[in-house]
C-alpha cells in the first residue's frame, strides 16, 4: 500500500497492465493526470492536435497490434471530441481506455454551468464503450482500471471509459496496486466444439468466412490448418483481411457482395463456418443470406452468434483458442483436396477486377510492390482505399485497416500514427483523399513531433467523390455539398516539416518505393479523378 495521489494511482495501474501509450491533449482538467507521469519513462505521452486525433491514434494503434492504448481527455468537448474515434473502436471490435478528466464531486449532475460541464457524461461516454465509470478515490482507480482490462482482454474488445473528478486526480490515499494477472479468453463449450467438428466432417463442400476475429497471429494458423483439413476454401471480411495469406492455395481474398464474385461458392457450397465475424453488410450485401442452411458460427461475442442467420451450431469464444480445438477434434493430420474450383475463380475474379476496377487495380498492384509484405496500410473512405481490400494482396495479419462499417472520414492519417506507434519495426502506409485527409490533417504536426517513418498518400480529385458520383448515378448529376476548394498539398506539408512530392498515379510505385528506402514522414499528393469503371464504390448502390 502506498500513499498516491489519483494522476499518480492512474499511471501506476496502467504500468502494471503493461500499457505503453497515451494520447491526449493537457488541458485544466486532466493536468493531474499527466502530472502523474511527469519523468515516468515506463509511458510515453503523445500530443496530438485534436482529440479525435487521439481516439482515432488508439484505435489505429489496437487494430495494428492487438495491444491497448490509452486516451487522456478532458471532459464536455475533450470528450465530445474523441467520440468518433471511440464509436469507430465500437464498431471495428477495438480496444482503448479512456480516462476523462471531471468537475469535482460536488459539483456532479448539479448542472451548474461549471467549466467544460457535459450533462451525462458517463452515458454519452457509455453509447460507444464497452465499459464506463467513475472513480471517486485514488484508492479505487486500480480496481477499476483492472476491471477494464479485464473486460477488454476477456470478451468482445471495445472502448472503456473512467471518469476521473478532478478533486479525485488531485487527492491522496493510500492506493494497492493490482497484482498482474492473465486474463483468460472463453475456450468455447467443449460439447459445441465436438458438434462443430461432426458437421465439418459431415459437409462435402464447406467455405469459411473469416473476419476480424481471426485477423490476428494467434488465429491465422489455426484458420490455415483448418482450411487444410476440410479442403475449404476462405473468404474474408474487410477486417479479417490478413487471416490467411492470399498465397494461400485455399485463400478466395476478401468478400465483396456487390460484384457478385462469390455466385458459384454460394452456389455449390453446403456449409459456412463463420469464423469472428458479424457478417456484415460492407462485405456481404446479403447479409448472409445467400449463405448454405447450415451454417457453424465462432464469435466471442455472445449476440454475435445467430444475429444475422440461424445457426446449426454455435460457439461463444475466442477464435484461436476454438479453432486449434477444431482442429485437434477433427484429427486429420494430411491436406484434403479443396472440392472449390480455386484456379477458376482467382481467374474469372482477375478478370472482373480488370474490367471494373481499372485504373485503380494497377495503381493499388503498383503499391504493393513497392514495400514489404509486412507493410501495413491503412485506408481511409476514399475510391483507392475502398478498392483496397478486394485488390490489394495481403500476406499477414493486421496489415491491411479499413474503416469499415462507421465509415469515419479523417481515419487513416492519425489511425496509421498509432499503427506505427505499436508496430515500429514495420512499414506503415496512409490512404487518403483529399476530402477525408482534410479532416485530420493536422496531425501531421504530431507525426512530425515524433520523428516517425510514415507515407501519407493523398488522392486529390478536389471532391467528396465518391458521394459526386452517388449524386450522378442516384440524383441525376444534381451535385451539392461535394466539390471542393483544397490547399497546395505538397506547400502543406511542407508547412510542417515533411517531405512532400506530387506525382501522377503511374508513378504511385516508384514514389513510395523511394519514400521507404528514405525513410521520414512523406506527404504524396496524386492527382486522381478515375474514368471509368472504378468510379464505382464497391459497396454502394
Amino acid at each position: 500500500m502506498t500513499r498516491m495521489t489519483g494522476g499518480q494511482a492512474v499511471v501506476a495501474a496502467l504500468k502494471a497492465e503493461g500499457i505503453e501509450h497515451i494520447f491526449g491533449i493537457v488541458g485544466t482538467h486532466n493536468t493531474p493526470l499527466y502530472d502523474g507521469a511527469y519523468q515516468d519513462p515506463a509511458l510515453t505521452m503523445v500530443t496530438v492536435r485534436h482529440e479525435q486525433g487521439a481516439s482515432l491514434m488508439a484505435a489505429g494503434y489496437a487494430r495494428a497490434s492487438g495491444k491497448v492504448a490509452g486516451c487522456f481527455v478532458v471532459p464536455g468537448p475533450g470528450l465530445t471530441n474523441a467520440l468518433t474515434g471511440m464509436g469507430m473502436a465500437y464498431s471495428e471490435s477495438a480496444p482503448m481506455l479512456v480516462f476523462g478528466g471531471q468537475n469535482a464531486l460536488v459539483q456532479l449532475e448539479r448542472e451548474g454551468a461549471h467549466f467544460h460541464e457535459l450533462n451525462d457524461s458517463l452515458n454519452v461516454a457509455g453509447s460507444v464503450c464497452g465499459y464506463t465509470a467513475r472513480v471517486s478515490t485514488p484508492a479505487d482507480v486500480p480496481v477499476v482500471v483492472r476491471e477494464a482490462m479485464r473486460i477488454m482482454r476477456s470478451q468482445r474488445p471495445r472502448p472503456a471509459y473512467i471518469e476521473m473528478p478532478l478533486d479525485v486526480q488531485t487527492g491522496e490515499s493510500d492506493v494497492t496496486l493490482q497484482k498482474k494477472v492473465q486474463d483468460d479468453r472463453p475456450v468455447g463449450n467443449p460439447d459445441s466444439i465436438a458438434r462443430a467438428a461432426a458437421a465439418l466432417r459431415s459437409a462435402k463442400r464447406p467455405f469459411i468466412f473469416a473476419g476480424g476475429g481471426a485477423d490476428s497471429s494467434a488465429a491465422a494458423p489455426h484458420l490455415a490448418r483448418l482450411a487444410e483439413a476440410l479442403g475449404a476454401p476462405v473468404v474474408t471480411s474487410v477486417f479479417g483481411r490478413g487471416a490467411i495469406s492470399d498465397r494461400h492455395p485455399l485463400a478466395l481474398g476478401d468478400g465483396w457482395g456487390r460484384l457478385d464474385l462469390y455466385d458459384d461458392l454460394l452456389e455449390q457450397a453446403d456449409l459456412a463456418l463463420v469464423v469472428g465475424s458479424r457478417i456484415d453488410v460492407v462485405s456481404d450485401a446479403t447479409v448472409g443470406a445467400r449463405f448454405p442452411q447450415r451454417i457453424v458460427q465462432i464469435d466471442i461475442d455472445p449476440l454475435i452468434v445467430g444475429q444475422r442467420r440461424p445457426v446449426e451450431v454455435g460457439i461463444v469464444g475466442d477464435a484461436a483458442l476454438v479453432l486449434g480445438a477444431l482442429v485437434d477434434a477433427l484429427g486429420k493430420d494430411e491436406a484434403a483436396a479443396s472440392w472449390f474450383d480455386i484456379a477458376g475463380f482467382r481467374e474469372n475474379k482477375r478478370a472482373k477486377l480488370v474490367e471494373r476496377a481499372v485504373p485503380v487495380l494497377p495503381l493499388i498492384e503498383s503499391l504493393r510492390a513497392a514495400v514489404p509484405e509486412d507493410t501495413i496500410f491503412v485506408d481511409d473512405l476514399t475510391l483507392v482505399g475502398y478498392w483496397m481490400p478486394l485488390c490489394m494482396e495481403t500476406y499477414l495479419p493486421r496489415t491491411l485497416i479499413h474503416p469499415g462499417t462507421y465509415g469515419t472520414l479523417g481515419y487513416s492519417l492519425p489511425a496509421a500514427i498509432g499503427a506505427k506507434l505499436a508496430c515500429p519495426g514495420q512499414p506503415v502506409v496512409s490512404i487518403s483523399g483529399d476530402g477525408g485527409f482534410m479532416f485530420t490533417a493536422q496531425e501531421l504536426a504530431t507525426a512530425r513531433a515524433l520523428n516517425l517513418d510514415l507515407i501519407a498518400l493523398v488522392f486529390n480529385d478536389n471532391a467528396f467523390g465518391a458521394i459526386r458520383k452517388y449524386q450522378d448515378r442516384m440524383f441525376g448529376g444534381r451535385h451539392i455539398g461535394a466539390e471542393l476548394a483544397n490547399p497546395d498539398f505538397v506547400k502543406f506539408g511542407e508547412a510542417f516539416g515533411v517531405s512532400s512530392v506530387r506525382v501522377e498515379a503511374t508513378q504511385v510505385g516508384d514514389a513510395v518505393k523511394r519514400a521507404h528506402q528514405t525513410g521520414g514522414i512523406w506527404l504524396i499528393e496524386v492527382p486522381f479523378a478515375a474514368a471509368g469503371a472504378a468510379e464505382m464504390v464497391p459497396w454502394m448502390p
